[in-house]
């Protein structure tokens, strides 16, 4: 039987469970948070606390992967646009939501 995956929603980032870290990715060094979306149209930015236990890393085509021993934060800078939540230790693959536009028929990323 498959283990249900966890997934959190930020805005329109998508934080979903993984079983284990894809090979050949780079480690990334950020010092206090990372910016895992930008707000297009108000300025925002969705942003991860960086602290003890919590790595990033990025795969060759930009998709950004955290492991995380120690719960950590997402947030965002301006914070009455989303409340704060916490992301529990696993392994996590961070991506942002898409959305089809009737108008164009095509496929868009989610703007925030």
């Amino acid at each position: 039987m498959n283990e249900q995956k966890r997934v959190y929603l930020h805005g329109e980032c998508i934080i979903k469970e993984v079983e284990t870290l894809p090979k050949n990715l780079s480690q990334r060094e950020d010092k206090d948070s990372i910016m895992i979306a930008e707000s297009e149209t108000v300025g925002n930015e969705h942003r991860i606390k960086v602290k003890e236990g919590v790595e990033f890393f990025e795969d060759e085509n930009g998709v950004l992967y955290m492991r995380n021993t120690a719960p950590t934060e997402v947030y965002c800078v301006h914070t009455e646009r989303h409340d704060t939540i916490e992301i529990p230790a696993g392994i996590w693959e961070i991506d942002k939501a898409v959305e089809y536009d009737y108008t164009t028929q095509e496929v868009r990323w989610v703007v925030d």
